[in-house]
């Protein structure tokens, strides 16, 4: 789909070029004259490509930072990093002696009963069908 869009606005700009062979060099050094004009505007205006120069890096600055954050975003998932170390207050560091510590894997505290572990009550289950 790129090459037939590039295809017909090449297309385009060759059927709007001139035949005439006066206007093709009037064309052509109108071309010319606007190539050298742009290739010489920090010879011509150096306070505004110093300008120029100062947003653009400010703008690849903040482009990077950008593309870094989406990156991370996107490989890590939303999830935050596991550099990051996690710290934790002094207290809850050492568990008492005799006491399971929640964080540790398969520790449990045991402190529902039978009945908390019971299903909620539902009702009566409804009859549908002959």
């Amino acid at each position: 789909m790129f090459f037939i869009r590039v295809a017909f606005w090449l297309g385009l700009v060759v059927l709007l070029l001139p035949t005439d062979e006066r206007q093709q060099a009037r064309v052509y050094g109108t071309a010319v004259a606007a190539v050298e004009r742009v290739a010489t505007f920090c010879d011509r205006n150096p306070q505004a490509c110093a300008a120029g120069a100062e947003l653009w890096a400010t703008f690849v600055k903040k482009a990077e930072f950008g593309a870094r954050m989406a990156i991370d975003l996107v490989s890590s998932g939303g999830k935050k990093d596991e550099e990051e170390p996690r710290v934790e207050p002094a207290a809850a560091q050492a568990p008492a002696k005799g006491k399971l510590d929640p964080r540790q894997p398969g520790a449990t505290r045991g402190t529902l009963t039978p009945a908390d572990l019971t299903p909620a009550w539902r009702g009566k289950m409804a009859r549908t069908g002959a």
